[in-house]
């Protein structure tokens, strides 16, 4: 029996030393998953790209339709600043996860204690986008940002996150220079 106490008080400990305090949580949330400069800087390269010719107004509308297209609510927009906001909400629950949490459970359960397997289950997604003309010349920068809120089974949010994936920002690219396309050629 004393094996199982302390079989239990290691694990606890582990699964604690392992939790995230909300504060950690909010300094983390659209901070570069490194601190390397060159992290920073391939990170900017994939968020952002350069049009030419149209102006901000029309270039604001091409992102605003391609991010409804791609599932997103606009919650802010101004023109005069140049920006959007937006969200959408994706479920986040993974098998693996789910199954790992209930093994870990009964393991914990045959060793006399009671715990609620925990694992994500619904996810927010915002994107922040910012279009910036460029000094003395018919470009305008567009650097776009999706971060994502992951909520766990307990309606805890308990994991924030910058979205780093490349394929992400191509999608998004891709739709807005089809946007912009359509928008210049007024289709």
């Amino acid at each position: 029996m004393r094996i199982k106490q302390i079989s239990f008080f290691m694990l606890a400990i582990c699964l604690l030393a392992s939790c995230i305090t909300p504060n950690e949580m909010a300094m983390q949330v659209g901070a570069s998953p490194e601190s390397d400069e060159r992290v920073t800087v391939d990170l900017r390269a994939l968020q952002t790209r350069y049009f030419e010719s149209l102006d901000e107004k029309r270039l604001l509308h091409a992102a605003t339709q391609s991010l409804q297209d791609l599932g997103f609510t606009i919650s802010e927009s101004s023109v005069e600043a140049g920006v959007l906001v937006g969200s959408k909400k994706r479920n986040a629950e993974e098998a693996g996860q789910v199954a790992g949490q209930v093994a870990l459970t009964v393991v914990l359960a045959l060793l006399g204690s009671a715990t609620s397997p925990t694992w994500d289950q619904e996810q927010d997604i915002f994107v922040s986008l910012v279009i910036s003309p460029i000094k003395n010349s018919q470009k305008s920068a567009v650097r776009v940002l999706f971060d994502r809120r992951i909520t766990n089974n307990h309606g805890i949010v308990w994991r924030s996150e910058l979205i780093v994936e490349s394929e992400i920002y191509q999608e998004f690219f891709d739709k807005l220079s089809q946007g912009v396309f359509l928008e210049a050629e007024q289709i």
